[in-house]
């Protein structure tokens, strides 16, 4: 790294301008403990954009905001899922022991790389599942796509905890899930989630980054 290169990243600049969450996130994915990363300020960018702002923030914000205007603001209750419902919520769960092994192993990067990948296929499934296509038409089917994505999720978000402790903090008290609950055997918990309490009110998670030219 050099500052005639202009490749040296001021940690408390990203901190101030970005958040502290954000750089550690980037840092733990990008770089393998105890080896070398190559890492830069458009590398940041892109991870903050497209991991936290506009895969895992904007599916939460998307979630929320639908459930607030469909379902009086509370999370429906487990109703009969389908395979895919299942599909998504189990791959997560069965692959606990395997996430655990790798935080034990210090594989962070590895780790992080697996959990977000849940949430891009959350996303694909909220997309794919069109709740807002359905919501008239057949409204229990509906319940049962936000029950699955909101449990998802909430596991999604207990496994983000020990990198990006503040915001996921944040997104699991808008679920009303107790800070005493964020561990990973709540992940198989049942009733984890108060479905009879209304969400807390929602704000922006992860700032998208505007390019400055």
């Amino acid at each position: 790294m050099s500052k005639s290169l202009g490749n040296i990243l001021d940690p408390i600049e990203v901190i101030k301008n970005y958040g502290i969450d954000q750089l550690r996130y980037y840092l733990v994915k990008e770089v393998s403990l105890g080896n070398d990363g190559n890492i830069s300020m458009e590398n940041l960018k892109n991870c903050i954009n497209n991991d936290l702002a506009n895969n895992y923030g904007n599916l939460c914000q998307r979630v929320f905001s639908f459930i607030k205007k469909n379902c009086s603001n509370k999370i429906p209750k487990e109703l009969k899922l389908k395979e895919q419902d299942l599909k998504l919520i189990n791959e997560l769960k069965n692959n606990v022991p395997n996430l655990i092994k790798l935080i034990n192993n210090q594989k962070l990067n590895e780790y992080i790389k697996l959990v977000v990948s849940f949430s891009f296929e959350a996303n694909k499934y909220f997309n794919d599942s069109e709740p807002w296509s359905i919501k008239k038409k057949d409204p229990l089917r509906m319940e049962a796509i936000l029950y699955t994505i909101s449990e998802q999720i909430k596991n999604i978000s207990i496994l983000l905890n020990p990198i990006i402790p503040e915001s996921t903090e944040k997104i699991l008290d808008i679920m009303n899930i107790n800070k005493a609950d964020i561990k990973i055997e709540t992940i198989n918990k049942k009733n984890s989630i108060n479905h009879d309490k209304e969400l807390k009110k929602v704000s922006i998670l992860f700032k998208k980054i505007e390019n400055d030219n």
